[in-house]
């Protein structure tokens, strides 16, 4: 039977440690540096074949930002999730060097428009994590990719935080069972068909998963 006086002395050091470390924390805010930033031109037409047959050629460095082509000007695709997922790996691996194994996947999003249904999605971005031990604190590295097919670009960002303050959580992909494509289905037939019907299509769909957001609820 333990002795109370071990008991509590067991609770007090505990509880200096855990001030300690909150107090540590307390005034921090992760610092951000910019490592890479650099958008890419692309042929969506062409695209998933070009990278089939190994074209290295299939992204382009652009100078600067493209410019965002008017509604009327947007040739939709007919892309699923693992399309965009597979744009990104390709990406990394024959374009960057730079291999997404290992990294954890923190948040997606798609986007289209109403009228654009029967395509499935038209942009699709990811976010990517890791954590790494620098310092005498952890620090942690995120890859961003936007793939936005309507305006024939790839968007990639690397940034560095330091020191890591934020809980990460991140999407198990082998438990996530419903694909976008998938989500757009069951809306469309749960009340989604008759809202954009009473718009005549003229609204916008965003499917969002982020984990860390603070709206998050599993």
């Amino acid at each position: 039977m333990k002795h109370p006086n071990a008991t509590i002395s067991i609770i007090l050091a505990l509880t200096i440690l855990f001030a300690a470390t909150l107090s540590f924390n307390i005034g921090q805010t992760e610092e951000k540096t910019t490592l890479f930033d650099q958008y890419y031109t692309i042929e969506p037409k062409s695209l998933r074949d070009s990278l089939k047959n190994g074209d290295t050629n299939a992204f382009t460095s652009a100078t600067e930002e493209p410019e965002l082509l008017p509604v009327g000007q947007q040739i939709p695709v007919d892309w699923l999730q693992a399309d965009y997922f597979y744009i990104a790996n390709a990406l990394y691996d024959s374009i960057l060097r730079k291999s997404l194994q290992g990294w954890q996947l923190q948040g997606m999003d798609f986007q289209l428009g109403c009228e654009q249904l029967h395509n499935g999605c038209q942009n699709g971005r990811f976010e990517f994590f890791k954590v790494l031990k620098e310092k005498e604190q952890e620090s942690w590295m995120s890859r961003f990719i936007d793939i936005d097919p309507r305006s024939d670009f790839v968007h990639a960002i690397e940034e560095r935080y330091y020191p890591k303050l934020a809980d990460l959580k991140i999407i198990d992909m082998t438990k996530l069972k419903i694909s976008a494509e998938y989500v757009l289905q069951i809306a469309e037939s749960n009340g989604g068909k008759e809202k954009r019907q009473s718009v005549g299509n003229a609204c916008d769909i965003s499917l969002v998963l982020y984990p860390n957001s603070a709206s998050y609820r599993g």
